[in-house]
């Protein structure tokens, strides 16, 4: 394994948070998310929290500990999570404009872009718009 700050600093959005808790049938290139663990610098936000929460309480039959759980590594994972600042609200609002996306997801690009971090998604609206860079693209950093 390398040093966590290999491949640079990343703030990680929900698309890819996920991958590390559901199945690989569900979730393509869940071993290369899963390869970025301790491997790269990661950092998530709270909207990720919220949606990896949603997701895994609407669709994974999970009880509650094992929810919980998996939100906790998420924290191990990544730290606390970084919240949406003053200050990224308006490059949140002209990203989301500019490229046809949601605040949700412009939101992840913004706190990116205030920290000099990458962010690493799969989300096909945010690597579309050039915004995020996918995990096959980093593949040699893992």
């Amino acid at each position: 394994m390398t040093s966590p700050s290999a491949g640079g600093a990343w703030v990680v959005d929900a698309s890819v948070a996920l991958k590390w808790f559901l199945p690989p049938e569900r979730e393509p290139d869940g071993a290369l998310a899963r390869a970025a663990i301790g491997t790269l610098a990661m950092r998530t936000t709270a909207l990720a929290v919220h949606e990896v929460g949603n997701i895994l309480l609407r669709q994974s039959g999970w009880d509650v500990e094992r929810i919980v759980a998996a939100l906790d590594l998420l924290a191990e994972i990544c730290g606390e999570p970084l919240e949406l600042a003053a200050e990224d609200r308006p490059t949140a609002v002209a990203l989301a404009r500019r490229h046809g996306l949601t605040f949700y997801d412009a939101s992840y690009a913004a706190i990116a872009q205030r920290l000099g971090r990458r962010l690493l998604s799969a989300d096909a609206d945010l690597l579309d718009a050039g915004l995020a860079v996918g995990l096959r693209e980093i593949r040699a950093s893992l």
